[in-house]
């Protein structure tokens, strides 16, 4: 229940946080170099070498890449965590109101 929904809203969070603030200097570089490499098509291509390893290498951009939008499978777990906590609110209130009728 609630315990489930809390987990995926804070994955939701997490990767969202992650997409927008920590990866996306790496997504606009490599936006800014797919739009130079369509620039200059008749240069050569450099494979591997020394260039790969600066500020974080291919891989980093790469997994910038792969974690974009992560955050849109966990996004449904907010609204459900809010009308869990909802029902629950009421669940428990009307519990509390019928026990209180019983005990008089």
């Amino acid at each position: 229940g609630v315990p489930v929904y809390i987990a995926g809203s804070s994955l939701a969070i997490l990767f969202y946080t992650l997409e927008k603030v920590i990866l996306a200097p790496l997504l606009e570089k490599q936006d800014s170099n797919d739009e130079n490499s369509l620039v200059g098509s008749n240069e050569s291509i450099h494979v591997g070498g020394n260039d790969d390893t600066e500020e974080g290498g291919d891989q980093w951009k790469e997994f910038a890449k792969g974690m974009e939008g992560m955050y849109f499978i966990f996004v449904p777990f907010i609204p459900c965590l809010l009308w869990s906590l909802i029902v629950r609110y009421y669940w428990l209130k009307e519990t509390t109101v019928s026990h209180e009728k019983k005990d008089n």
